[in-house]
């Protein structure tokens, strides 16, 4: 799980979302943090589904999956199972 996190984050800071200094929380919102708009998320999603060769049913794609590290870790879990 923390590899995920890991990378989520170092892709959030490599493509200027995040500062290189910025700390994330696992439960911090993503959108309310100011970090990522819908044209982010999408890119973010995009990424997610390349690098771990999943598609994301449109019914997972709610806040609670979507908009935290946590969340977003889960869901990558239980579509690489």
């Amino acid at each position: 799980m923390e590899n995920i996190k890991t990378s989520i984050v170092n892709y959030l800071k490599d493509n200027s979302f995040m500062d290189k200094n910025m700390e994330l929380g696992d439960a911090d919102s993503l959108t309310q943090n100011g970090i990522i708009d819908s044209i982010g998320l999408l890119e973010l999603l995009d990424y997610i589904s390349e690098k771990y060769s999943i598609e994301i049913p449109e019914d997972m794609l709610v806040p609670e999956n979507v908009d935290s590290l946590q969340g977003l870790t889960n869901m990558i879990t239980n579509l690489t199972k």
